[in-house]
C-alpha cells in the first residue's frame, strides 16, 4: 500500500488530486461571477391588496456613503402617494423597506420583503396604522426596471 503514497511518474492519484484541485477552484471561480450584483436602480410596477385596493408602485434604489437608500411611492384611489422611508435594508437578492405616509387623514406605515426575480422585484406588504398598531391592508408589489 506504501507504494500508491509515492509520487511516480504517470501516478494515478497525482493526476486525480490535479483534477480535483483544479474542479474545485473552478466552481469557487464560478460562483464568484454568478453571485449577483445588489439591487439597486429605478423599479416601477403595481401593488394589490386584499382590500381591493391597487395602484402603480415606485421603488428607487440608490447607494449613499456606503449605506442603502430607498425611495418608495405608489398611487392609492388615483393619487400619487408620497411617503418616509425609515428603513431599507438589501441582503444579496433581497429588499426590505419600510415607510409611513399620510392618507386620509390617517397616519400609516407598510413594510415589503421582497426578492428578485430576473431583472425584476416582486414580494408581499403589510400596512397598520402607527397610532394603534393595528392592521389595515396587506398584499402583493411587483416592479420591473424603469425603462
Amino acid at each position: 500500500m506504501v507504494w500508491l503514497a509515492r509520487a511516480e511518474a504517470g501516478c494515478y492519484f497525482d493526476s486525480m488530486q490535479r483534477f480535483v484541485f483544479s474542479s474545485v477552484f473552478v466552481l469557487i471561480l464560478c460562483g464568484f461571477t454568478l453571485a449577483e450584483d445588489p439591487i439597486q436602480g429605478n423599479y416601477i410596477g403595481d401593488w394589490s391588496g386584499t382590500s381591493g385596493a391597487g395602484g402603480k408602485f415606485k421603488l428607487s434604489v440608490a447607494q449613499d456613503s456606503g449605506k442603502h437608500k430607498c425611495t418608495v411611492s405608489f398611487e392609492y384611489a388615483g393619487q400619487q402617494v408620497s411617503t418616509n422611508v425609515t428603513l431599507c435594508k438589501i441582503e444579496g437578492p433581497k429588499i426590505e423597506a419600510q415607510y409611513d405616509f399620510d392618507l386620509g387623514g390617517n397616519r400609516l406605515q407598510s413594510t415589503i420583503h421582497g426578492d428578485r426575480k430576473g431583472s425584476a422585484l416582486e414580494g408581499k406588504y403589510q400596512t397598520k396604522a402607527l397610532d394603534s398598531g393595528s392592521a389595515v391592508d396587506e398584499g402583493d408589489w411587483k416592479a420591473a426596471p424603469e425603462q
